[in-house]
């Protein structure tokens, strides 16, 4: 008993490293009219290598709803949980208690089996769970990551056809209980845009987005999870960060004609159009004007004591008394673009 309190105490101070456990986050959520097709949550990785899978957001479980392909192919959901500044102080050496909570849907009507797993890339524990219709499980296993690891990766994975699988949450921690009420080692939201206006270094758990557009490592999977080829991918299959050095923001127009060029837009660094979209851009540009010079015509003579049609000035000013025709005091400030008064700011966004 003694043991269970101390084990309960040790957790109760420890940090859940599981980004986004309980599924609220989908920043690749496309809504067309009344169709919402949620797509991977983020931070987690999803494959299924057979046809017909899909991976969505069931709001009355508040669960990640995952439909298994047509066949026998397997379908692995999975996120690396050691993605934050000097993990291998924190988690090498240590043991790793990780939980599932499953739901098989009474009306799926089949059965499936399930394996849960946590690995470091030298040892692995994994549990394999067959799940009946209605049954709701929750599952958790240990691992005492080697001294050695370099990368630690939570995930479920199923190969019945067909299966219709809720997962609730997921959650590990340090320490023999995991509990799904601890705060997230990440303390905000991965893909967040910050700014800073007295450094031009970026805190540690966020990148520059003030330099040339690159690729993000495979050190960086729960951004590349959010991003998802937003601003292109790159050679080794990641997505690419943009390259904001010398842009002003500007609100998403969704679709509200304030912005008359909206379906013009392009992605990042290229010219190819996307249009309406967060994240697109748009190349300076003047509004198109015309500049009026209040006059009447009238007659007068002529030099030669004829009479013709010539242009008085309404308000005349003469002698240049006021200083109004003054060129020195009314030079226009000219320059490589058009610009209000502004300040530089550097602009990141969180990994971790």
């Amino acid at each position: 008993m003694k043991d269970s309190i101390n084990d309960m105490l040790f957790a109760m101070q420890q940090q859940n490293l599981v980004y986004n456990h309980n599924f609220l986050y989908y920043s690749n959520k496309k809504i067309v009219d009344s169709s919402v097709a949620y797509n991977h949550p983020d931070g987690w990785i999803y494959k299924d290598l057979g046809a017909n899978g899909e991976i969505s957001y069931d709001e009355g479980t508040t669960s990640c709803l995952i439909q298994k392909s047509s066949d026998d192919s397997l379908m692995t959901l999975s996120q690396i949980i050691n993605e934050f500044p000097r993990w291998q102080e924190t988690l090498l050496g240590q043991k790793i208690c990780a939980k599932v909570i499953i739901q098989n849907p009474l009306a799926a009507k089949t059965d499936f089996n399930l394996d849960f797993s946590i690995d470091d890339g030298y040892s692995k524990s994994t549990k394999r769970i067959l799940f009946k219709p209605g049954d709701k499980t929750e599952v958790s296993i240990q691992i005492d990551v080697n001294p050695k690891a370099v990368k630690i990766k939570v995930y479920i994975e199923c190969s019945t056809k067909k299966a219709i699988i809720y997962v609730n949450k997921i959650s590990a921690n340090i320490g023999k209980i995991t509990l799904d009420t601890l705060p997230c080692i990440v303390q905000g939201v991965i893909g967040e845009r910050k700014q800073y206006i007295a450094t031009e270094n970026p805190p540690i758990e966020e990148l520059s987005l003030c330099n040339e557009s690159r690729e993000l490592s495979n050190n960086y999977t729960r951004l590349n999870s959010v991003l998802n080829g937003r601003f292109g991918i790159g050679n080794n299959g990641n997505s690419m960060l943009v390259n904001m050095s010398g842009y002003f923001s500007r609100a998403w127009n969704n679709g509200a004609k304030i912005d008359p060029d909206a379906d013009q837009r392009t992605l990042n660094g290229s010219n190819t159009k996307i249009g309406d979209y967060v994240g697109s851009f748009e190349q300076d540009a003047f509004l198109k004007h015309i500049h009026s010079l209040d006059y009447k015509v009238g007659t007068a003579p002529t030099a030669m004591g004829g009479s013709g049609a010539t242009s008085n000035l309404v308000n005349p000013i003469t002698a240049y008394t006021n200083g109004a025709f003054d060129i020195d005091k009314n030079q226009a400030i000219e320059g490589e673009e058009t610009r209000p008064k502004n300040i530089y700011e550097l602009y990141t966004i969180k990994w971790a």
